[in-house]
């Protein structure tokens, strides 16, 4: 068994296996009436999506077994290769618009989101550059200010598109690496005070992102416009109680609610399986974090600590956004729910990242078996 253990952290693909699992079924619960009105096949999504699951199930096996200590030595050469694609994007012509956003790539006849890319790799970047700089963390020119200048140049790219979630959860799990790197605190105190700054009046001077604040905080005073979809995720959780209304029984998804089985599927889990569906999904990302701060205490390498500390900040994050924005608790941020809602590149990047915890797990592991 210390062999197994040595070369799989099974943990963590049972939990990656489950949720997989429970999302695929989700997505075609919350897609197939759209699918037939729109493609005349109720399983158009839940094909693509389990495409997508076994590409990403593929590219999790592949990171597993890359060595983890090879993406930091490359990774100014991922750096830049992320910063091209992100203005490809902003190029008129080039870049795809979806929704009056233009996010995406298209290679052949896929569609892919550099911004998903990009947040992993800066991931990476921080965790390298911070383990190199670990004697110089408190001087700020030397030690702390480059890494920022690169995350400033890609968080306003990444907003031109315009994704001001994306590019929050971009600043949080990059802040997360920076807390955990020694860094003083009224550095810190400094800089959270300059991001959030930031973020308030990218927020509050565009006129869209404005309307959005205002109906979240009273989406019934314009329920045929932006506070359409809030209400209707309202309704949704409302019908489901505490037991749901069953699975496939959902009402809101019959064309009442936008989005349903990406931004949104959350509040068709709870209208169809309830409390139950609360827990499922909360339980996973809770799990998660555990075993994710399991593998940040047992490995010995610091570059490895602050790669793991970054990747769990990034997925727990934006698992929190997406539930918030569902529940009403704040204003929409069309982040999608990590491993559930239907997607392609956030999918693929979520699996390569728990292939990276896969294999920083597997390095520890190894380590304590040879002590």
């Amino acid at each position: 068994m210390k062999k197994l253990r040595s070369i799989w952290d099974f943990d963590l693909i049972i939990l990656l296996v489950l949720i997989s699992l429970f999302g695929l079924m989700m997505v075609y619960s919350s897609s197939f009436t759209f699918s037939i009105l729109e493609y005349g096949n109720a399983t158009h999504f839940f094909k693509k999506q389990l495409t997508w699951i076994i590409v990403g199930f593929v590219l999790f096996m592949i990171a597993s077994f890359f060595p983890y200590k090879l993406y930091g030595k490359y990774v100014a050469y991922m750096v830049f290769i992320s910063i091209i694609l992100l203005l490809l994007v902003l190029i008129p012509g080039v870049g795809v618009e979806r929704n009056f956003a233009t996010r995406w790539l298209k290679l052949g006849p896929l569609l892919f989101q550099p911004s998903e890319i990009a947040k992993l790799v800066m991931i990476v970047y921080f965790a390298k550059v911070y383990t190199n700089k670990r004697d110089k963390i408190h001087d700020f020119r030397h030690g702390l200010m480059p890494p920022l200048i690169m995350l400033g140049i890609v968080f306003i790219l990444i907003t031109q598109q315009p994704d001001l979630g994306t590019a929050l959860s971009l600043i949080v799990a990059c802040g997360a690496i920076l807390l955990i790197s020694g860094a003083r605190w009224y550095h810190l105190t400094g800089l959270l005070t300059i991001a959030v700054s930031g973020v308030l009046i990218l927020a509050l001077t565009v006129d869209y992102r404005m309307d959005r604040i205002i109906s979240f905080t009273n989406p019934f005073a314009d329920p045929a416009g932006e506070g359409f979809q809030l209400i209707n995720s309202y309704i949704a959780i409302s019908s489901g109680g505490f037991t749901g209304l069953g699975l496939g029984n959902s009402v809101q998804k019959l064309g009442y609610l936008p989005e349903a089985h990406t931004d949104f599927i959350m509040a068709i889990i709870v209208e169809e399986l309830g409390v139950f569906g609360v827990i499922a999904v909360i339980g996973f990302y809770v799990l998660l974090l555990l075993k994710g701060f399991s593998i940040f205490k047992k490995t010995p390498d610091y570059f490895a600590k602050l790669l793991t500390f970054g990747l769990i900040i990034l997925i727990s994050f934006q698992a929190v956004l997406n539930l918030a924005s569902v529940s009403g608790l704040m204003p929409i941020t069309g982040i999608p729910l990590p491993f559930i809602s239907y997607g392609g590149t956030s999918i693929l990047v979520m699996f390569i990242s728990m292939g990276i915890l896969n294999n920083i797990s597997m390095h520890a592991n190894n380590y304590h078996l040879k002590k």
